[in-house]
Formats: structure tokens, sequence, C-alpha cells
């Protein structure tokens, strides 16, 4: 029942041990503050992890939006870690300032919030996941199928999958949503072609990015975090707390041979 009722088809039956499983970000490593292994060894450098502060408070109403309202109400819940008066209230709620210095770091933050290209999978579920995609593009350039020429794939009539069906996966079925996401990735595509290989008007690659709404030092930032970052960039984590986790807040004392019992709390607590 598990694996039919999850939303995202993620849990799969494990004949081995008896029982249904998922993946859980190895989260052994991440009490470490090392990377999953998925994360680690990808090769194409595609997955981020980083840390997002959010408004608890804030979650019911958010998941109560319109289906066209949801992507943004859950990007509203996202809060700016270098705001001093967010700052403050992690701070009192007993968020670390190694939590809070990886937030301000967070690449994920910069993909969802700051640019807005990365996308939450299946809104309208309302689970509010913080797992976020970035559509895919089609190859800079390549041979068109229909007329044999060579040309440049990077147009929203040409976008690798139909932009019904990625609404449908990732914004509720807001095609609006996709095509900004889009607008901005094929505007960075145009900018770095334009600065770098100097085949496309710079005028081209201008008029894209303020279609886009994007200035050059973001489309640059985008560029550098999506191309070369290092593995230091793309996964941006503190250590899980391992020891305040494991720390027992109650003083167990010997029970004999049947083991521990507890029976008063240690000093301080």
């Amino acid at each position: 029942m598990c694996v039919s009722a999850c939303p995202y088809k993620k849990v799969y039956f494990n004949w081995s041990t008896g029982k249904s499983e998922k993946c859980i970000l190895c989260y052994p490593r991440l009490e470490a503050g090392e990377a999953p292994a998925c994360f680690h060894t990808c090769v194409g450098r595609i997955r981020y992890l980083g840390v997002l502060l959010y408004d608890a408070d804030r979650l019911v109403p958010a998941a109560t939006r319109t289906d066209a309202e949801l992507v943004a109400a859950q990007r509203e819940l996202i809060l700016d870690p270098n705001d001093p008066a967010v700052v403050a209230a992690a701070r009192a709620s007993g968020v670390p300032d190694q939590v809070i210095d990886a937030a301000r770091r967070s690449p994920v933050y910069r993909f969802v919030k700051e640019w807005g290209i990365a996308l939450p999978l299946h809104p309208e579920y309302r689970t509010l996941p913080s797992l976020f995609y970035v559509p895919p593009l089609l190859p800079a350039m390549a041979q068109d199928a229909a007329t044999g020429e060579a040309g440049f794939f990077t147009s929203l009539e040409k976008a690798r999958l139909p932009l019904r069906y990625l609404a449908s996966l990732f914004t509720a079925g807001n095609q609006e949503l996709i095509k900004a996401a889009y607008r901005k990735l094929m505007a960075v595509r145009l900018h770095r072609r334009s600065t770098q290989v100097g085949d496309l008007p710079a005028a081209a690659a201008a008029q894209a990015m303020a279609e886009a709404g994007l200035s050059a030092a973001d489309a640059d930032a985008i560029y550098r975090l999506t191309a070369l970052a290092s593995m230091g960039e793309r996964i941006v984590i503190p250590p899980m707390l391992r020891e305040e986790q494991t720390e027992p807040t109650i003083d167990p004392q010997r029970q004999g041979a049947a083991g521990f019992a507890v029976l008063r709390p240690p000093p301080g607590r």
C-alpha cells in the first residue's frame, strides 16, 4: 500500500527485507556533513543540496491556495537568510549559526528563490516537498530532423518536452511559470554564446535577457553554478547536529541484568 500510495512513485518494495523503502538522502552521511552517495558520484554534476529556512506557521495557508498560486506560495515560505529579522527569528527558535551560514550559501536558495528557475514536483498534491527541478533544455546546437540543417535549439517552441506536460509535473498546470523559467535558461545560453563564441549578435542576447528579466551578473552566476561549480558549491550543508540528536535528554540508570531504566533527569535539564 505504501508503494501504490506514494504520489511521487519513489517507494519500492525490498524483497530482501520484506519492507517498503525509499531514499533517505544517506542520512548517516548527512549527519557528518557529507554529501549523499548519489550526489557525490553523479557524473553529470546535476544534483545540488542546500539549506532552506522557512516559516512553518505559513505551511497550511500556503497549501490551501489555488492550484495556480501554489508555486508562488511555496516560494513565499522560503525566507531570506541574509535578512537580519529572519536571522534573529532563527536564532530565537534554536537554529544554530552553522545552519544559518549554510542557508546563506545554499545553491538551492538561489535556484528556487533568487532566480526562480527550479520548480517543485506536483505542487497540486500540496505536500510542499523541499525537492525542486530545473526543466531540461535541448542541445545548444544540433541538426533539425525536418530540414536537415544545423541550427540553434533555443526557443520555447523547441523545448525538450511539451510545455503543457512540464506544467502538469511542476506547476499544477500553470504554463506561464514554465515559460518564465525557460526564458531565463535560454537567455543564459544566448548570453554565454554571444560572450564566449561571438557568433550571436549582442543585441539578440540583450533582448533575450531583457525578456527574461535577467541581468548579466545573474546570467553569469547561473552559468557558473550550473556548469562550473565545485562539489563544495553544489553541496552546502552543515553537519546534522549528530551530537545533539544522540545526547540523552534524561540520565539512564542501570537496572541490573534487565537493561536500562530512566529514574531522573540529569542536572541542568
